[in-house]
């Protein structure tokens, strides 16, 4: 069987909780083909999501990454220890203030 080789997109819109922001920087993604199947990662944010299509890898990305949101970025700053705050603060620079 032949194998592509892996391939990055860069996202620049994000839906999260329903509203699509339009982001701050571009989220780069790697895209590797697996026989039918393509798993979507981003190593920035340790997600990674397994589709059949890249609509719908991406819609499977956007929302780990909504539920990144809710737990880190919507968080109350004083209950997130040291590491959670690095991220809450990568996860915030992606949208625009």
């Amino acid at each position: 069987m032949l194998k592509m080789a892996d391939q990055t997109i860069s996202l620049d819109r994000l839906k999260i909780n329903g509203r699509v922001y339009r982001l701050a920087r571009r989220l780069i993604i790697t895209v590797e083909h697996e026989d039918d199947r393509l798993t979507l990662s981003s190593n920035e944010f340790g997600l990674v999501v397994s589709a059949e299509s890249l609509e719908e890898g991406i819609a499977g990305i956007s929302e780990e990454l909504a539920t990144l949101w809710t737990v880190y970025v919507e968080e109350d700053p004083a209950n997130l220890t040291s590491d959670a705050l690095r991220l809450r603060n990568n996860l915030a620079s992606l949208v625009p203030a």
